[in-house]
């Protein structure tokens, strides 16, 4: 068999085309993926909240950081959803004397409020509290303090006293509750 030149040279071109045609073929798939990679992590950042946030709330971070320093006093106002504890420290420590004797009270108190901005009112104004619940422990007898009644009326008592110190100083009588988280008599 004789090899003729020209079926040499169509060989020649059909190779060459076969090579930009795969060619192209690489360029398309490479173009596919680097596209699906691209809507898949913005698709990811987008539902993730990274990028294309919602636009009420950027429009309320906005104005929260131009309102006027009054207006973010009125917003700690508000009540919170949780309640917020706060511990007296250390315990409330005084002697009283019980028939001829001298005796010993220590309370570990803590108030509950709703409003944060009251905790930090409350350590403000801690020494009032503290001479004015001390005066209230040291009234006190044994016979009132051993029993049940006896402790839920000195509860009632120490709350409204913190309350009273809050509303002269702060004008809010603040906490909702106080807890006796110890209770010693000797």
């Amino acid at each position: 068999m004789a090899i003729n030149d020209d079926d040499l040279e169509l060989d020649d071109d059909s190779e060459q085309e076969v090579k930009p045609s795969n060619l192209k073929k690489i360029i398309i798939f490479a173009t596919a993926g680097v596209l699906i990679l691209v809507l898949t992590v913005g698709a990811t950042l987008y539902f993730t909240g990274v990028i294309g946030g919602d636009e009420a709330s950027v429009d309320a971070d906005e104005q929260a950081a131009t309102e006027p320093e009054e207006a973010k006093k009125d917003s700690d106002e508000e009540v919170s959803s949780e309640t917020i504890y706060h511990k007296f420290k250390p315990a409330f420590v005084v002697n009283f004397e019980d028939k001829g004797k001298l005796r010993f009270l220590q309370v570990d108190l803590s108030v509950a409020t709703k409003k944060p901005s009251i905790v930090d009112e409350l350590t403000k104004h801690e020494p009032v509290i503290r001479n004015n619940l001390v005066l209230l422990y040291s009234s006190k007898s044994a016979s009132e303090l051993n029993s049940i009644e006896g402790k839920e009326e000195l509860r009632r008592q120490t709350r409204e006293t913190i309350q009273r110190v809050m509303q002269e100083n702060v004008g809010n009588p603040g906490i909702d509750e106080v807890f006796f988280t110890g209770f010693v008599v000797q």
